[in-house]
């Protein structure tokens, strides 16, 4: 893999975001060091908007999304985001509708009384 610094400018000029995994990716040993949260608050400070994403609950992450330097994290595997409002007041984005996930509950109380 070549390293950042020798990838030529005009092939990353446009870039606007980091994603990036965060167990055993941004966590050592199931905490985020202060080089990683420095790492955040650099690309932040650069202007990215930077996004972790993890397959753990939403409940889980919500500690992290209101202290770590992140425009947002993805949680469950992608089904749900909680991203700061302008006022810095976390709210939640779902990638299914209200509707849809109702159906999805109801299926689920039905398969479980089954």
């Amino acid at each position: 893999m070549t390293p950042l610094i020798h990838w030529p400018r005009e092939c990353h000029v446009h870039i606007t975001g980091v994603l990036t995994d965060i167990d055993d990716t941004l966590t050592t040993e199931g905490s985020i060091t202060a080089d990683a949260l420095q790492a955040l608050a650099d690309l932040k400070a650069a202007g990215l908007h930077v996004i972790p994403i993890t397959g753990r609950p939403v409940g889980w992450s919500k500690p992290f999304a209101r202290a770590w330097p992140v425009d947002a994290i993805v949680a469950e595997n992608g089904a749900v985001a909680l991203y700061r409002r302008s006022a810095g007041a976390l709210d939640k984005l779902y990638q299914q509708d209200a509707a849809t996930r109702s159906a999805n509950y109801r299926t689920m109380q039905q398969v479980l009384a089954d």
